[in-house]
């Protein structure tokens, strides 16, 4: 066959020395497998004419695709199959590149050639040529004036990149490849080794599926096995997955409100099956996932499917990016022409996004609902303070702390309200440009958010601070599943004298009546002022030290016999092996020129722990209160410590600190009745399992 010529390019890419030449007959010759199977019943039947012919060959030579020939035994009707490259056809003749050279004498002596099959998706084409020539390198052929194209399935089918997979049956691993798929059903290639052979895969039994690109995992279901064929070293499994949608979460009563958009949103992503880019449009969106709409027989959402990398495209305006997983699909086959394939309808969940990301997300579909609430919107931050002191949230005992570093308090507000970040949120309620609620949130421990400036102006206080609480309530919890976001934790700190925070936030946990879902800590506050001498040490059978693994059990210990309820897990003081992996917030803080250090130490007198002590140094007055630039003390042995050496270990910490005068915390409350020790104000610490979102939502409408 003189008149093909090398293809280097294909040469280099797959080369085919004797021995990969020698596998590849092996695994060809020896295969009893038939062409992609079709279903008996075909819908349709037309003729292609060559010129069109001509060109989808064309085309598939463009994409680097491949056809398949098909050869019948001449003894006992075998059918084997080969998958060539078609090279640029101008229609008399056509000449195709072997993907795996066969043995060639093999084929001339025992073989009748049948068909070229085109595999389309939901049709094939079937090309009844005539062999011209054949030799090691390729095969050429005469092309007919007509050939057949047949609708053979009901759901496409596509081709797969080889990914690799892993079927489990009852302790037994057997790898292999993915060949190709639909909704409806997988075709994979497992290879027999001497660890598994393929006489334990019992088809009977049901297997799991795991498809795997690299080291990671794409797909996992429960399959059943339809139908198998072997050869002598490989088997081929045609598997059907049991169950058309997946529990991602945890079930939840109060779930995200989805909303239909205009004009309409669309998704965009590489199918990370195919490789190939796959665009639908939405039905509707959420702040946790949107459901699309899918053709039957062209679908390619297959639930428990991850999709690596989405876009939402909103009006080709803007993109979000995230990874998601499909969740569910549900076939609808009403309100559809009579010509028409039903509409298969497919949930997708989001698992990770840019915090950034999401916030825009949320703001759109927030405002889209009530159209009073901003959230992370330009605000003036004029207007901003001019709110706090008519709210009375800065009152003259608060502003008289902040009052002598005010402009370094100006600009720490106006890098918040003006970077996009991943530590801080606010949200506003504007009527008319005028500023009536507002709420902001910080990072501030690993996986919790503190809830601060909570204020509202007089005329319309509650109707505003319901309708901000709710919507953070909604916020949290689009917001809490994703990864980045580090959202498993509430924390709010108010007065109990505060009549509103107390109705609301004590009214929350009382009702829950679950410390482990939502508790309240009360801490006794004071200020400390720096002295002017030098810090005194402590007595020589005291020490105040870096607090151990140990120190951190002691302290959990107390905690769950003195309260039980979420302030260790959300203040990030859980016991840990591994205690100098604390520092993740502190970078990211780091990362916008913003400040968040935290130290732990232990009192210990006679190597015994008396308490221990939480220094937090942030940027000053992040938090107008200043909790945020604090010492909290957590006293674990209250009759044993007194006023005194507690003094003189804070008094030791207070060289860390820049200003004068800070905060300081003091748990138990009930240390101040058995030691006397001044306090200013009592501060309780409430604390949200996001984990228990229903509970909150449900006793959030019993209070409005």
């Amino acid at each position: 066959m003189d008149y093909i010529e090398e293809d280097k390019k294909r040469k280099e890419n797959n080369p085919s020395d004797d021995l990969n030449t020698t596998r590849a007959n092996l695994r060809i010759i020896d295969t009893d497998l038939d062409p992609p199977p079709s279903p008996p019943v075909e819908k349709k039947e037309k003729t292609v004419r060559k010129n069109k012919l001509v060109n989808k060959l064309n085309l598939i030579n463009f994409n680097e695709e491949t056809v398949r020939l098909n050869f019948k035994h001449q003894r006992d009707g075998r059918i084997i199959s080969f998958d060539v490259w078609p090279q640029l056809c101008f229609g008399q003749f056509l000449a195709c590149l072997w993907q795996h050279p066969p043995d060639i004498q093999q084929i001339k002596e025992l073989y009748v050639f049948q068909n070229i099959l085109v595999d389309e998706g939901q049709t094939v084409l079937s090309i009844d040529a005539s062999i011209r020539s054949l030799n090691k390198k390729g095969i050429c052929f005469r092309l007919p004036d007509k050939s057949t194209q047949r609708s053979s399935r009901k759901a496409r089918r596509f081709t797969c990149d080889s990914l690799g997979v892993n079927i489990m049956q009852n302790s037994i691993t057997f790898a292999g490849f993915l060949m190709d798929f639909s909704s409806s059903s997988f075709r994979v290639e497992i290879h027999q080794s001497p660890k598994e052979a393929h006489q334990w895969l019992n088809p009977k039994d049901n297997v799991t599926l795991i498809i795997l690109k690299g080291a990671e995992t794409l797909y996992s279901c429960q399959c059943a096995i339809i139908k198998q064929d072997a050869a002598a070293r490989k088997k081929t499994l045609i598997l059907k997955p049991l169950t058309s949608n997946i529990q991602r979460f945890c079930p939840k009563e109060y779930r995200s409100r989805r909303l239909k958009l205009t004009p309409t949103p669309h998704i965009i992503f590489n199918h990370p099956f195919t490789g190939k880019l796959v665009t639908l449009k939405t039905i509707d969106v959420s702040g946790s996932g949107v459901s699309v709409e899918d053709d039957e027989e062209n679908s390619v959402l297959l639930p428990g499917m991850i999709i690596p990398e989405l876009s939402i495209n909103l009006a080709n305006a803007f993109k979000l990016k995230c990874k998601a997983q499909v969740i569910y699909r549900n076939i609808n086959p009403d309100g559809n022409d009579k010509d028409a394939s039903p509409v298969v309808q497919c949930g997708i969940t989001f698992l990770d996004m840019d915090c950034n990301d999401h916030m825009r997300l949320l703001s759109l579909l927030h405002q889209n609902e009530n159209q009073n609430i901003y959230i992370c919107n330009e605000v003036d931050l004029d207007e901003l303070w001019k709110f706090f002191f008519e709210t009375g949230f800065i009152y003259p005992k608060k502003y008289k702390a902040i009052q002598k570093n005010k402009e370094k308090i100006r600009s720490t507000y106006e890098y918040l309200y003006t970077t996009n970040s991943n530590i801080s949120r606010y949200f506003t309620w504007q009527r008319k440009g005028v500023i009536q609620g507002h709420l902001s949130m910080l990072r501030f421990y690993e996986n919790t958010w503190l809830i601060h400036h909570l204020a509202a102006l007089p005329s319309n206080q509650r109707k505003v601070g319901i309708d901000i609480l709710k919507q953070i309530g909604e916020f949290t919890y689009d917001s809490y599943r994703l990864f980045s976001s580090h959202m498993d934790y509430l924390i709010c700190y108010f007065r109990p004298e505060n009549k509103f925070p107390n109705y609301f936030f004590g009214g929350i946990q009382k009702n829950i009546g679950n410390p482990k879902a939502c508790s309240i800590d009360t801490f006794a506050y004071l200020h400390y002022r720096k002295q002017r001498e030098a810090a005194r040490g402590l007595p020589e059978d005291w020490e105040l030290i870096k607090s151990t693994h140990n120190d951190l059990n002691e302290l959990y210990n107390f905690y769950e016999h003195a309260a039980g309820g979420l302030m260790l897990q959300a203040m990030d003081l859980l016991p840990d092996e591994d205690m100098s992996n604390r520092h993740s917030l502190a970078n990211a803080y780091q990362k916008i020129n913003m400040k968040r250090q935290r130290r732990l130490y232990s009192l210990k007198k006679d190597n015994i722990i008396k308490a221990v002590f939480m220094a937090n140094f942030s940027d000053f007055a992040i938090n107008l209160s200043d909790l945020t630039n604090s010492i909290s003390i957590f006293v674990l042995e209250p009759d044993k410590l007194t006023p005194s050496i507690l003094y003189l270990a804070i008094s030791q910490l207070s060289e860390k600190y820049e200003q004068k005068t800070f905060p300081v915390l003091v748990f138990p409350f009930s240390y101040t009745k058995e030691q006397p020790l001044k306090y200013e104000r009592l501060y309780n610490l409430w604390a949200l399992s996001m984990a228990y979102s229903d509970d909150y939502f449900k006793n959030f409408d019993l209070l409005i």
